[in-house]
């Protein structure tokens, strides 16, 4: 004979239900005033990480740096070969793809595991900058590699295009990068 619900002593069983997952809120759907601190790349990145993703010692170019809690933060550093300025905002994809002075490399571009979005300057004649973009939790991350001696060498290697190795250079800076990529 079967009890359902009631043990030999004739007391009531109870059920319990798992508790109902938490809601993930997507920040980018909240109002700026609500949304989580945005990324400090300069803060957040260890010179260590973009000296190894660049191949070598690298000075800051102040001109690269700018602090609106909030809205934007910024920095760059520099060598004798490239240029990585590091950018966060709330700027959305959307507005990245309609933003007209851009061209779109690859829309679904991956570097280590991650997916983003990854530009190039529209009047770039040279192919010496390349951008590559990550939504994530904290706000868009830019990371942006600037080949700057005449035959685009980096890391040695004459006539490279800064979208065949931007990877390089921001594979060490990568970890750093919050989770929660949004698409």
């Amino acid at each position: 004979m079967s009890a359902c619900g009631v043990s030999q002593d004739n007391d009531q069983a109870t059920t319990t239900s798992p508790a109902a997952a938490e809601e993930t809120i997507n920040p980018w759907d909240l109002p700026i005033e609500q949304r989580p601190a945005l990324f400090d790349p300069c803060a957040e990145i260890p010179i260590e990480a973009v000296e190894q993703g660049v191949g070598s010692i690298v000075a800051e170019i102040p001109k690269f740096y700018n602090r609106e809690p909030g809205s934007l933060i910024s920095c760059g550093w520099g060598n004798d070969e490239a240029q990585l300025s590091l950018l966060a905002t709330w700027k959305s994809r959307n507005d990245y793809l309609a933003d007209n002075t851009f061209n779109v490399e690859n829309a679904q571009a991956r570097v280590s595991g991650r997916t983003g979005l990854r530009l190039s300057d529209q009047g770039d004649l040279f192919n010496s900058s390349c951008v590559q973009l990550f939504f994530t939790s904290r706000g868009a991350v830019w990371m942006r590699l600037d080949l700057v001696t005449g035959l685009n060498e980096f890391k040695g290697d004459s006539l490279s295009k800064a979208c065949e190795v931007i990877d390089q250079a921001i594979l060490p800076l990568i970890d750093f990068v919050p989770e929660g990529d949004i698409q």
